[in-house]
C-alpha cells in the first residue's frame, strides 16, 4: 500500500510541475514503454532521449565500415549479415561505383558488391566479389526463414556498354522513369549469400499520374523475420502454442515519387503473399506518412512487441541532400495499417559522426539507414549504417557505428 500511494504521489508531482513526458507508450516512439510510476519514458536499449526516439550510438572505430576512397572507388550504403556458418564473419553487401565514378554518378555506374569483416559487423570490410553487374543499386539483404533463403531486393537493370567517362546517359528500367533508370524493383535469392540466382523484376512502376509512379528503395520485411525465428517461429512475437509462421509473406516498405521523380518522395508499403508477388499497395495507395520535404531510403522492422518501425532519409529543410544536419527519422505504428506517426521532433540520427579517437566529421550528405539488430529476440540495435559524403568531396563511402550494446559498449 505504501508503495502504491509513493507512486500516486510521484505522478501527482510530476503533473503539478510539468514534468510528465508521457502517457502512453505512443509517447516513447514505442521505442520504450511509459512508466506509470512518473510518466517518464523507459527506453529500449538502442535507444535514448525523452522520447526514445534517438539511436544511442555512439564512437566509431576509424576502420569501421567500407572505405575505397584512397583508391579513388566510390560506395553507399551496406546492408550487414552475419553468416550463418561461421559467426566471427560478417558480409556486407554495398553498392560500388564503377570506372571510379563518384556519387554523382551513381546511375548508370552502380553495381552491388559482396564484402568480408572477420573483426566484427563494423568492419573494415574487404571487396570479395561482384553481385550483380551495372546498373544494380540500394541493395537490402533478408533472410526469409519460410523460404530458407536470403533475398536481395534492388533497383536496376543490366546496362553493360556504360561510357568509360563519367557521364550519366538517359535510360529506364521499365515504367515509371525514363531518365536514369531508378524505377522497378529486382529479387535475387541465394542459400549461401555467395551464389545468387536472378528472380525477376517484381515490381515495376507505372506511367501514369499517380504520387507512386516511380517506384524504387525496396525495404523487405518477412515474416517471422527477427525475433520471430529467434523465439521459434511465433507469428507477431507473443502468445502460446504452435508456430504460426505466415509462410512467405512480406512486406515492402519503398519510396514514391510522380513521374521521372517530378515531384514530393513519400514513403508507403506493399505487401505480397511470397517475394514473387504480385504486390498490393497497401494504405488504399497512399503515403503511410507525409514530413515536409518528403522522405526516401526507408529501412522496415519489426519489435520485440510486434511494433513497425521505419527509419528515413529525411528531405526536410535543413536536412535532404548537403542541407544541413536533419538527415535521420523515425517513424512508428502498432499495425500495418496504422496510423503512422512520423517523429518530427527528435532526429534519430544526425550527419556528424564522432570516432574512438576523439575526433569527428560532420559529413554533407548522410543516407541509406539500415539497422543490424541482435540475435537474441530482442531485436536491439546494435549498430546503424549509412552512406556518407564528405563536404567538398566528389567520393563517397559506407559508415558503421555502434549503438549502445554493439562491440561492447
Amino acid at each position: 500500500m505504501a508503495h502504491k500511494f509513493a507512486s500516486l504521489v510521484l505522478l501527482l508531482l510530476a503533473l503539478t510541475t510539468g514534468s510528465l513526458q508521457c502517457s502512453t507508450d505512443t509517447d516513447c516512439s514505442l521505442n520504450g514503454v511509459c512508466s506509470r510510476r512518473n510518466g517518464q519514458c523507459v527506453c529500449d536499449a538502442g535507444w535514448r532521449g525523452t522520447d526514445c526516439g534517438e539511436l544511442d550510438v555512439q564512437p566509431a572505430k576509424r576502420d569501421n565500415g567500407y572505405n575505397r576512397t584512397d583508391e579513388n572507388i566510390s560506395s553507399w550504403g551496406s546492408k550487414i549479415i552475419q553468416d550463418p556458418h561461421d559467426k566471427n564473419l560478417y558480409h556486407a553487401f554495398i553498392a560500388e561505383f564503377d570506372n571510379h565514378c563518384g556519387l554523382d554518378y551513381w546511375s548508370p555506374y552502380s553495381r552491388i558488391i559482396r564484402a568480408e569483416s572477420h573483426s566484427g559487423p563494423d568492419g573494415p570490410y574487404i571487396f570479395k566479389q561482384q553481385v550483380v553487374e551495372h546498373f544494380a543499386h540500394n541493395p537490402t539483404v533478408v533472410y526469409s526463414p519460410a523460404d530458407q533463403r536470403y533475398l536481395m531486393y534492388y533497383i536496376g537493370c543490366p546496362q553493360p556498354n556504360v561510357n568509360e567517362t563519367c557521364k550519366s546517359p538517359q535510360f529506364t528500367c521499365g515504367p515509371g522513369n525514363y531518365v536514369n533508370g531508378e524505377s522497378g524493383i529486382s529479387v535475387q535469392k541465394s542459400k549461401d549469400l555467395r551464389n545468387w540466382e536472378f528472380v525477376d523484376q517484381v515490381i515495376q512502376g507505372k506511367d501514369d499520374a499517380s504520387w507512386n509512379a516511380d517506384f524504387t528503395n525496396p525495404s523487405p520485411w518477412p515474416s517471422c523475420s527477427g525475433q520471430q525465428k529467434n523465439q521459434g517461429g511465433w507469428p507477431w512475437g507473443f502468445g502460446w502454442g504452435k508456430p504460426k509462421c505466415k509462410d512467405s509473406d512480406i512486406l515492402l516498405a519503398y519510396r514514391g515519387c510522380p513521374y521521372n521523380c517530378s515531384g514530393a518522395e513519400q514513403i508507403s508499403l506493399a505487401s505480397a503473399p511470397s517475394f514473387y508477388g504480385p504486390y498490393t499497395h497497401l494504405n488504399n495507395d497512399e503515403p503511410i506518412f507525409t514530413n515536409d520535404g518528403g522522405s526516401e531510403d526507408p529501412f522496415i522492422w519489426q519489435d520485440k512487441r510486434g511494433n513497425y518501425h521505419i527509419l528515413v532519409h529525411s528531405l526536410e529543410p535543413e536536412g535532404g541532400f548537403g542541407g544541413g544536419p536533419k538527415v535521420g527519422r523515425h517513424a512508428f505504428s502498432r499495425s500495418i495499417g496504422g496510423p503512422w506517426k512520423f517523429n518530427n521532433e527528435t532526429l534519430a540520427f544526425s550527419t556528424k559522426v564522432e570516432f574512438d579517437d576523439g575526433t569527428d566529421i560532420d559529413y554533407y550528405r548522410r543516407e541509406r539507414p539500415q539497422l543490424f539488430f541482435s540475435d537474441d529476440g530482442r531485436m536491439t540495435p546494435l549498430f546503424l549504417t549509412t552512406g556518407v559524403q564528405e563536404v567538398g568531396s566528389k567520393m563517397s563511402y559506407s559508415v558503421i557505428v555502434p549503438v549502445r550494446g554493439g562491440r561492447g559498449w
